[in-house]
């Protein structure tokens, strides 16, 4: 069995705590012992030369389903520290599904996870996971399953409430889910087919996440002009489910918005008052990353994709479409504020790493009908950065103790640079340089806490008998490199990481 001696490190043990100078011994997958450890001739030994050892990050927020299948080396995961993803975000999961569904399934995850050559070939949620295995990636990986992907499987793309049976069915089907190692439910609260869902079937599905004690994320109904009223709708799903709740990639979008998260995140914290726990995270970055369909009504995706395609060749519904495409647009800070990260096809590449507005001229046309004319001719695999978020909010929100961070990292053509070094940005630009938390607080929000959430008793800390996921780093130079003009330039900063023991990392 191999066993690794890492020497000399200051050890942040993930609980908030100071830290402390010691050794740490890594025998096979597990911490076997912490304290001064003799070298032995069985040992390899690491020179941590003072530098931080703390636990694995875990990414509460990761769009990693397909690109674990693309190339389960994960650089751009375990590269910035991480050593556990959670996927199945935002209501839409890559399982389970049907026969039926495949199409149509991988047309709704393409604006958040892309796309793969060929079809999707598991069906049941432990089907996915069992491909996921087989795959043997670099990080670690649990999952969510899709509140979206789950009414697909029952009612399809249809704007409309469930009947009874229906609602059981996704009922059952969910506990099914659950008990195949789903650690709870996501919420895509503006994704279609999820936003379709009224409070009550939330509430009704919420309660079968609690009796298994999982865990709903939710991308809330509204982040702009109605993120109050959306807080709001969340504390009716908890108050009447008792589930627990974390706030996906909280913030308030849109400059007419900016400022909203004091009272949002005082709503939370009413909540918590109470007895229920409610929690949130965000990426460290002043914008906002997920598909160009997401400018769109929502009410123009009933039936899916094909029912969007059939809509703008309706001339008086398509500028109804057009109407309130130019209003979101102008909504998140208007054309100059959007960006695409990747398109589907050679003819439009040349629009990856332009703004809408720069798009919009030289397709001779205004930004709204410039939209709607990319997602004609695109599809739904557009995705597209959006610069509309206050860096105010994000150290506000940054500083609250129900914090964790994540990457939301979507890999495109362009993408945006979350996806590559969120977590040394966390560490070191807002932790080290605008000192808004101590380092050790820092990693509990990054370790520890997100580990509790998820209910991942074997890792998250820096204790005898647990996982080895560790990560050494520099603090004094921890940080991301990269850009949205650059944003696949990897952190600098992490000189290891290592995954159940095993070497992920070495710089």
């Amino acid at each position: 069995m191999k066993e690794t001696l890492i020497k000399n490190a200051l050890v942040y043990d993930g609980t908030g705590a100071k830290p402390f100078s010691s050794d740490v011994l890594i025998r096979g997958t597990k911490i076997a012992r912490i304290g001064r450890i003799p070298p032995a001739d069985t040992y390899e030994v690491i020179d941590a030369n003072g530098f931080a050892l703390s636990p694995g990050f875990i990414n509460t927020h990761s769009h990693m389903e397909l690109e674990i299948l693309r190339d389960p080396r994960l650089c751009q995961v375990v590269e910035q520290g991480i050593t556990t993803e959670v996927l199945g975000q935002d209501g839409s999961s890559v399982a389970p599904l049907t026969d039926d569904l495949v199409k149509e399934l991988a047309d709704n995850m393409a604006p958040l996870a892309g796309t793969i050559p060929g079809p999707y070939t598991w069906r049941s949620f432990s089907d996915y996971m069992s491909v996921v295995e087989e795959m043997k990636p670099a990080a670690r990986f649990v999952s969510l399953v899709g509140h979206g992907t789950i009414r697909m499987n029952v009612m399809g793309n249809d704007n409309r409430e469930p009947t009874a049976a229906e609602l059981q069915a996704m009922k059952d089907l969910l506990a099914n889910c659950m008990e195949e190692g789903a650690k709870g439910m996501s919420l895509g609260l503006i994704y279609p087919p999820g936003s379709f869902a009224k409070t009550d079937e939330l509430i009704e599905l919420a309660k079968v996440v609690a009796a298994y004690d999982g865990l709903i994320m939710v991308h809330m109904r509204s982040e702009k002009d109605k993120l109050l009223e959306a807080v709001d709708e969340m504390r009716a799903v908890v108050e009447n489910s008792g589930v627990r709740l974390q706030i996906s990639h909280h913030k308030a979008l849109g400059p007419r918005n900016w400022g909203k998260v004091h009272q949002s995140v005082a709503s939370i914290y009413a909540m918590r008052e109470k007895g229920y726990d409610v929690t949130i995270d965000q990426y460290p970055w002043t914008a906002a990353c997920t598909g160009l369909k997401v400018c769109v009504p929502q009410w123009a995706y009933d039936g899916g994709e094909q029912g969007f395609q059939n809509r703008l060749k309706e001339p008086a519904v398509y500028e109804q479409i057009l109407k309130e495409t130019r209003d979101e647009i102008e909504a998140r800070g208007g054309a100059q504020c959007i960006m695409l990260a990747s398109v589907a096809t050679e003819e439009y590449a040349w629009m990856a790493g332009l703004k809408m507005d720069a798009i919009s001229e030289k397709l001779g046309m205004d930004v709204g009908r410039a939209v709607l004319h990319i997602l004609q001719h695109e599809g739904p695999e557009v995705i597209a950065i959006y610069f509309s978020i206050s860096e105010e909010d994000v150290i506000y929100v940054m500083k609250n103790d129900i914090h964790c961070v994540c990457t939301d990292g979507i890999v495109g053509a362009h993408p945006h640079p979350r996806a590559y070094a969120s977590f040394p940005r966390f560490l070191g630009h807002y932790v080290r340089d605008e000192k808004v938390m101590p380092l050790e607080e820092a990693i509990r929000h990054i370790t520890s806490e997100p580990a509790r959430r998820l209910r991942l008793w074997d890792r998250g800390l820096i204790r005898e008998g647990l996982d080895a996921d560790l990560v050494l780093f520099d603090p004094a130079m921890i940080n991301n490199a990269n850009s949205y003009i650059e944003p696949t330039l990897p952190p600098v900063g992490i000189h290891h990481v290592w995954v159940l023991g095993e070497v992920k990392v070495c710089n």
